[in-house]
């Protein structure tokens, strides 16, 4: 019988801004799958489910059409509510077999996860909202047991992105069997594997001649249709998603999503999909939402000149994150003009449209700023939507109302926080 795993956000989403203004926090990725599916490494024959704030839950079910969306299947059997942002799972997985009892796994004054075992469950509709079973662990809390689990949280989008090379090697070792495309693989003469056993390709990908593809130091992947193509060279650990073109420049440990365009030099960074980086420039340690477009010679600082530790704005309150190596973090449809430079640990949000080729300075930029660094104006919404709708369209793809809808509820300073889980 399968596993009944609802994932659910709490508060900490805020702090993962600006990725999390159009989703949550589990649809992330750090390595080659989102956050929500590396569940599968620790629980056999799971089911999955969704709770989502009331903002971007209806883009969330159009999103992943197979999921229930704050619609919650009882099952014959227990029900696991995890926290989105469990970062390592520790003896968790471990804690929740050996349950005898319905019992919350805690980490401090934090839940990382609830198990509501059968016997629990016999008064919540076969059909319910997460509400409902709140309100029943409410009223049986005599009957919940609490544990402390090793597992850890992440806090910020920099902890994601520091993890993405130790999150693909292994994804990789746990999808390895599962990866091996169904043929239409053509390597050219002239291209270049190295280490070929840690390299797996999916099916009709195409690698051109002058192509470099290293896995020395880490597995890489290469997900179908998608073509390689001379002059690029890509060292692993990488994942470079289906549908995607990567052309001259060098791919370094970075988690790149599908249907993106990706050249110049990228390091240790993830992008989400449909990101379009396809001349020279360089982007390092960065989190990239979906369809940002960086203009020709766009370049990031991840390092300082003194190699300090960077501070980073996240909701205005600036945060050090620790490291020495912390690039951009940029929400979705947001553009950058020729020549743009970003000032290392940057927040940049929804659909910005910056150019004047000069640095970006600001260590947090505004959703919906147009123009020059130090002289940004208020993005016009009919004119985002339509630069969005025509973006989408050179993709094959159509801006959903449902998305076009959450723009307008975020261009109003419209921030839905109900359906928030505080257990």
């Amino acid at each position: 019988m399968p596993l009944k795993i609802c994932f659910y956000e709490d508060d900490g989403f805020r702090q993962f801004y600006p990725l999390t203004y159009m989703r949550p926090i589990y649809t992330l990725r750090a390595g080659m799958v989102t956050l929500y599916e590396r569940a599968e490494r620790f629980f056999d024959d799971v089911e999955f489910c969704f709770t989502a704030r009331e903002q971007v839950s209806p883009l969330l079910a159009e999103t992943f059409r197979d999921i229930p969306v704050n619609i919650i299947k009882k099952p014959e059997g227990d029900m696991l509510f995890l926290n989105g942002r469990l970062r390592d799972y520790g003896d968790l997985p471990e804690l929740v077999r050996q349950a005898t009892g319905s019992s919350a796994f805690k980490v401090g004054e934090e839940t990382a996860a609830v198990l509501f075992k059968e016997k629990l469950l016999k008064h919540v509709p076969p059909v319910a909202t997460q509400h409902e079973y709140l309100e029943k662990y409410g009223e049986e809390l005599s009957q919940i047991s609490f544990q402390e689990t090793t597992a850890t949280f992440y806090d910020y989008c920099w902890q994601i992105m520091a993890d993405v090379e130790k999150e693909i090697v292994s994804d990789f070792a746990h999808l390895q069997d599962k990866l091996a495309g169904s043929g239409g693989v053509t390597v050219h003469d002239g291209a270049f594997v190295v280490n070929s056993d840690d390299v797996i390709l999916g099916s009709a990908v195409e690698i051109l001649p002058g192509a470099v593809l290293d896995a020395t130091k880490g597995p890489i992947i290469v997900g179908d249709n998608t073509r390689i193509e001379a002059h690029a060279a890509i060292y692993g650990p990488c994942y470079i998603g289906p549908n995607c073109i990567v052309t001259a420049g060098k791919i370094t440990a970075s988690s790149i999503g599908h249907t993106c365009r990706v050249g110049g030099e990228v390091e240790e960074s993830i992008f989400l999909c449909y990101v379009n980086k396809y001349h020279a420039g360089f982007i390092g340690h960065s989190y990239v939402g979906p369809w940002v477009n960086f203009g020709a010679m766009t370049t990031n600082s991840d390092l300082k000149n003194n190699y300090s530790t960077i501070k980073s704005s996240v909701g205005g309150e600036l945060i050090d994150t620790g490291s020495i190596k912390v690039g951009s973090f940029i929400g979705d449809h947001t553009k950058f003009g020729i020549g743009t430079l970003l000032n290392t640990g940057i927040n940049i949000g929804v659909s910005c449209n910056l150019f004047g080729g000069s640095l970006i300075a600001d260590k947090e930029v505004p959703s919906f700023s147009w123009g020059v660094s130090g002289r940004y104006q208020r993005y016009e919404i009919e004119k985002a939507i339509d630069t969005a709708r025509k973006s989408t369209a050179r993709r094959n793809h159509t801006l959903s109302e449902r998305e076009i809808e959450l723009l307008r509820q975020l261009f109003d300073g419209l921030v839905e926080e109900k359906g928030i889980m505080k257990f």
